[in-house]
């Protein structure tokens, strides 16, 4: 439904009518639509740590892998324009009531980020601390590619130029994380 019409064509009736569940079922619950997405999102990732677990990552640099990793989920979204607006946003831009939720789906998104960084094995602490960074890149440029703002090219580079920190050198780090006033 999301997929083809968009969030607008995600009706609590349809859905439940597809389910094969009564409409006060579903609302049981999924009490709003937002929470039928947030589902929908916890469901995708928790599929995809899975997937990835599964498989054997290999080759190149934690940057080239996590590059290529992230330019993978962006041609996903691009395949799904209206999935991936309607999930972009409740995720961006709904309560703090939803927080558990999205922290989770953040959590899994960086487990995926680091177990590909790694090729399965354990990567340094300062990796593990860059990570949220290039996921929240990766974020921006989406939004900026869904909202019009900028082009698929233009994301494209966004994604790559934020993968370069997983290059930095350690030093680099320590001065930043110094600067911000967080311990190392």
């Amino acid at each position: 439904m999301l997929a083809a019409g968009g969030e607008d064509a995600l009706q609590m009736k349809e859905l439940s009518q597809r389910a094969g569940v009564s409409v006060a079922t579903l609302y049981r619950y999924f009490p709003a639509k937002d929470h039928v997405l947030l589902a929908i999102l916890l469901s995708r990732y928790s599929d995809a740590l899975a997937r990835v677990t599964a498989e054997n990552v290999r080759g190149g640099t934690a940057r080239e892998r996590v590059t290529g990793h992230l330019l993978r989920e962006f041609r996903a979204e691009q395949r799904e324009p209206r999935l991936t607006a309607a999930l972009g946003r409740v995720i961006s831009e709904t309560s703090r009531s939803y927080s558990e939720v999205i922290e989770r789906v953040e959590h899994l998104h960086l487990q995926i980020l680091e177990h590909v960084a790694g090729a399965g094995q354990p990567i340094s602490a300062d990796q593990r601390r860059l990570l949220p960074v290039v996921q929240a890149i990766f974020g921006a440029a989406s939004r900026r590619w869904l909202a019009g703002v900028s082009s698929p090219t233009q994301a494209r580079f966004e994604i790559r130029v934020g993968c370069r920190l997983l290059d930095l050198p350690d030093d680099a780090i320590a001065d930043d994380l110094l600067a911000a006033g967080t311990p190392r």
